[in-house]
């Protein structure tokens, strides 16, 4: 994430902090989209994720006075709705299942420079990984977390978010190519 970018976000953690007026409502509206396709990703439908979300607007409520890293607001707001979403998918099934769950396939591409049946193929492919591999490819590409932020986000290493993005690609393309997606060099 570019400068311009971390300011504005550490400028509406200030603002949250202080009690301005209209200033948590400004982060829901920069906030709410994208945390709200990474709950959906990590649960397997929007109604899921829709209600992590309603828990992650209130947890970061009650908590932004004391975050202590406002420039880190972004990456706490991910580790919010990752433990929520997590919780949530273990009390409604077991870790076997939990690693099965898909996204709901009706989903907006996060990059319109795609084609449709190009957006469709990779939220299908991004379906069929699973979950560990999933969260870090959405935190990374779709979110642009550092592999640090991630890795906090996730509860792990650095090194082993590395890894994760390396076997999910590898497994990205093993799908696209298995659809007739890209070519098999």
């Amino acid at each position: 994430m570019d400068s311009e970018n971390r300011t504005r976000y550490e400028w509406i953690a200030l603002r949250c902090q202080s009690g301005e007026p209209g200033a948590f409502e400004d982060l829901i509206a920069v906030m709410e989209r994208p945390l709200l396709y990474y709950a959906t990703s990590l649960t397997g439908n929007t109604d899921s994720g829709l209600d992590v979300l309603q828990d992650v607007w209130i947890k970061a409520f009650r908590g932004i006075r004391g975050l202590k890293e406002p420039g880190s607001l972004r990456a706490w707001l991910y580790s919010i709705t990752h433990g929520i979403a997590v919780d949530r998918i273990r009390r409604n099934s077991s870790r076997e299942q939990a690693e099965k769950v898909q996204l709901d396939n009706s989903m907006e591409a996060a990059e319109p420079s795609f084609a449709e049946e190009d957006s469709a193929a990779l939220h299908q492919a991004l379906s069929e990984i699973g979950f560990k591999h999933r969260e870090v490819l959405v935190l990374h590409f779709l979110e642009d977390l550092s592999m640090a932020e991630i890795a906090k986000v996730v509860g792990c290493s650095e090194g082993t978010v590395k890894s994760r993005i390396y076997y999910a690609k590898k497994a990205m393309k093993q799908i696209l190519i298995g659809g007739g997606y890209g070519t098999k060099k």
